[in-house]
């Protein structure tokens, strides 16, 4: 459920392609046209088909002429015919970046090369492009990622996941202040999450998972009012869950789970009235749950197991009125369950195995008959 979460931004993509449309009667730059023919020389494509509209004008055969890259696969341009945005994505391309000679874009605001079979170093000179959109995900990119890019200024999008990145995340990424999305996740990063990410202020999603990071969550990431989802989980945090989560009000997803996060688990987290999945399991949190968490009464999805919480369950998460999976296995929970879990229509699934509760009365009076199959999961697993 938690991987049905993670919707990487659909719309966003619809509407770059609405904004910038191919032009059939510009005509591209010479310096544009040269150094697009120049990259290709050195990609190889699957689909050899791919790059055959990359050409120039066959009656004279010059740069000098009026070549057109407007009309080749992947290129629009503006009504002057100069170079907006080169699409490649799923297109087979194998090669670098290193012939790419992006000065000579001075106009090139989109460029998503992503699902290829591009490698090498991310070149710093990317940092010459006037970008709103930038998409090198899903291919072989490796070495460190530029701190360059946080001369992008005018970036919104930031996308260089599942590839073979390593090194820490640059710092000057805080400098993005149009940035909505980044999402690095599923690469070797690893180091701490930079505080400067806090600066992001139109921030909306933030996609780190997968990682190596370390260190402590920073308190500035309960900065950037905008932000509806993030997503830290599978790295090597450590320290105590930021108590600035709570200022997120637009919070949606919060998932921290597989880290060495410890602590407790702040009540200010109880204020995300809009969260629909928070999943903070295999921790090392402990200390009581709070109740406040009962206040999320719009959550379907709440996941605490593999930690050492202990206390008992508080008689608030009876307001869950739209959990559906409940999962606190394996903590150190003490005493009854309590009676208000009657109150759980939507609850689909319910663990709280390996803990010492003892007795559950909801199971004789309260939980209606549509719950019978739950019930059995609930006693085979305090049995």
């Amino acid at each position: 459920m938690e991987l049905l979460q993670r919707l990487l931004c659909p719309v966003s993509v619809i509407i770059f392609a609405i904004l910038f449309s191919s032009t059939d009667s510009a005509f591209g730059s010479v310096e544009e046209v040269n150094a697009l023919l120049k990259w290709k020389e050195t990609l190889q494509s699957a689909d050899s088909s791919v790059l055959t509209t990359w050409m120039l004008n066959q009656k004279n055969g010059s740069s000098s002429s009026a070549s057109s890259p407007c009309n080749w696969f992947g290129v629009s341009c503006s009504a002057e015919g100069s170079v907006t945005r080169l699409n490649l994505t799923n297109s087979g391309v194998n090669g670098t970046l290193e012939t790419f000679s992006f000065p000579s874009f001075p106009n090139l605001v989109y460029l998503d090369l992503s699902m290829n079979e591009l490698s090498g170093p991310i070149p710093p000179q990317i940092s010459s492009l006037p970008l709103v959109y930038l998409d090198l995900s899903i291919n072989k990119f490796s070495g460190n990622i530029p701190p360059e890019i946080g001369l992008l200024t005018n970036l919104e999008i930031l996308h260089f996941l599942e590839n073979q990145l390593e090194g820490s995340i640059p710092r000057e990424i805080g400098q993005l202040k149009s940035l909505s999305e980044l999402a690095l996740y599923t690469n070797y990063l690893n180091g701490p999450i930079p505080s400067s990410l806090g600066n992001l202020s139109n921030l909306v999603a933030l996609y780190l998972y997968d990682n190596q990071l370390s260190g402590s969550i920073p308190e500035e990431i309960g900065n950037p009012s905008n932000l509806e989802l993030v997503f830290l989980d599978n790295n090597r945090l450590t320290g105590p869950i930021p108590s600035t989560f709570g200022n997120l009000s637009r919070l949606t997803v919060l998932h921290l789970f597989h880290n060495e996060l410890s602590g407790s688990i702040p009540n200010e987290i109880g204020k995300l009235k809009g969260l629909v999945s928070l999943s903070f399991h295999t921790n090392n949190l402990s200390e009581s749950i709070p109740p406040s968490l009962g206040n999320l009464t719009s959550l379907p999805l709440l996941h605490l197991y593999k930690n050492r919480l202990s206390g008992s369950i508080p008689k608030e998460f009876g307001n869950l009125k739209s959990i559906v999976d409940l999962e606190m296995s394996y903590n150190q929970l003490r005493g009854s369950i309590p009676t208000s879990f009657g109150n759980l229509s939507e609850l689909a699934q319910l663990f709280l195995s390996v803990n010492n509760l003892s007795g559950f009365q909801p199971c004789k009076n309260h939980f209606p008959v549509n719950h019978r199959m739950l019930v059995l999961v609930i006693v085979l697993a305090i049995g």
